[in-house]
């Protein structure tokens, strides 16, 4: 049996477009794993010191709070007359 000459370059152009696929995948994947490993660090220590921020803003507003509560305790115990503060301890 005789094949065609469209077989041929039909398999040829399927052949390209794969490789052509593969190396642009292949590609992208060390171009990725290049972008996060040189400016990893970077971006982990810029990460780092975010949440060291945030860690320090939440613990501003724990105390914050707890003097809230502690000033909000005490009006409390300040109502309560003297006599029935012992049932409270």
């Amino acid at each position: 049996m005789r094949r065609s000459r469209s077989g041929r370059f039909g398999r040829m152009m399927k052949g390209v477009v794969w490789s052509v696929l593969a190396l642009s995948l292949m590609a992208a994947g060390i171009l990725g794993f290049l972008f996060f490993t040189v400016t990893g660090n970077d971006w982990l220590s810029q990460w780092l010191s975010y949440g060291s921020e945030l860690s320090l803003r939440a613990d501003g507003l724990e105390f914050r709070i707890e003097q809230w509560t502690d000033s909000l305790e005490m009006r409390v115990e300040q109502w309560i007359p003297e006599t029935v503060r012992p049932f409270f301890d």
